[in-house]
């Protein structure tokens, strides 16, 4: 007797059936009914992308400024930042984010306004020349690691200089307000007081001196400008100390 025999009009054979689990196809839509590009537009969850529009071109993906319409990647594996950079800098956008603007107290007037701010390479390079000479930093701090992770998360755009830069930087800053002195003694029409101050330092066996200018401007201010600042050299004979330069 056949084996067939035994089996009814409603079984299959073990041996036709395919034990596999079946592939699903990459192009099904969604249990939603939306297509495969709908379902990707879905994960563009970055607010970056309200600037944006994404497109495919030659088969790779772009993203295309509302702006300027320059395009630019639009891949995921790329991310977003450069894009945000991008909206940062784009010279033909108009739209004001209220995100963007903060509140910046006026000089010299002690009032406080909301307005946009804008990042100016020179005057941050002057605020840090005038940082390393108020606090006596040394020239290499613009080469520590930590200092540019710092400046970077404040304001990505600054351009961090070397320390040859900096210090030339400073000896301009010195050159203008040696002149801005001169100028002004030049201008005093009253009389110009000079001191002399010196100090020694106990533990670097070094000396210094000053001369100083003191004088009354037209307003009855006393002012006092260091005409001259050097250093000494601290020698000791029979107990007593001797400046010499």
């Amino acid at each position: 007797m056949d084996s067939t025999d035994h089996i009814t009009e409603n079984e299959v054979p073990l041996s036709e059936i395919n034990h596999e689990v079946p592939l699903v196809p990459q192009n099904t839509a969604s249990v939603d009914g939306a297509s495969p590009s709908e379902t990707r537009k879905r994960k563009l969850t970055s607010d970056v992308w309200n600037h944006f529009e994404r497109k495919k071109i030659n088969g790779m993906d772009k993203a295309i400024c509302n702006y300027c319409k320059k395009s630019l990647s639009g891949q995921s594996k790329h991310g977003t930042t450069h894009l945000r950079e991008h909206f940062k800098i784009c010279p033909r956008r108009t739209v004001s984010d209220i995100r963007q603007k903060l509140l910046i107290k006026e000089q010299n007037k002690g009032e406080f306004a909301i307005k946009g701010f804008q990042f100016d390479q020179e005057t941050s390079r002057s605020i840090l020349a005038e940082m390393i000479i108020l606090h006596e930093y040394p020239l290499a701090i613009v080469e520590h690691h930590g200092f540019h992770k710092l400046l970077a998360s404040l304001q990505p755009l600054f351009k961090v200089p070397s320390r040859n830069t900096l210090k030339s930087d400073i000896l301009k800053m010195y050159d203008y307000e040696k002149t801005k002195v001169l100028s002004l003694l030049e201008s005093n029409k009253g009389r110009i007081a000079l001191t002399t101050d010196m100090w020694t330092t106990s533990n670097q066996r070094k000396g210094f001196l000053a001369l100083t200018a003191h004088f009354i401007d037209d307003n009855w201010t006393l002012q006092g400008r260091i005409l001259r600042f050097v250093k000494l050299k601290l020698h000791c004979s029979s107990g007593q100390h001797l400046l010499t330069r």
